[in-house]
């Protein structure tokens, strides 16, 4: 479990890396029920720690992670 001052941390860069993404980007998640998420879609997920907003944080993770061991 991570503690929570660093989920805090974590958080805040994934909402800045969302705000940083051009208005017109749209990403799909899951079933076609949630469908195309937009940028104001995604942090209102974050935001509101949802259980979609939670899979946004831990996917954008794993980027990250993998973009530093250089596998992206």
């Amino acid at each position: 479990m991570i503690p929570k001052e660093k989920e805090i941390i974590i958080k805040q860069i994934i909402i800045e890396r969302i705000k940083s993404m051009a208005p017109n980007v749209k990403i799909a998640l899951g079933s076609s029920k949630e469908g195309f998420l937009g940028k104001d879609e995604l942090l209102k997920e974050v935001n509101n720690n949802t259980v979609l907003g939670k899979k946004i944080i831990e996917i954008q993770l794993r980027y990250l992670r993998a973009l530093k061991e250089g596998i992206v």
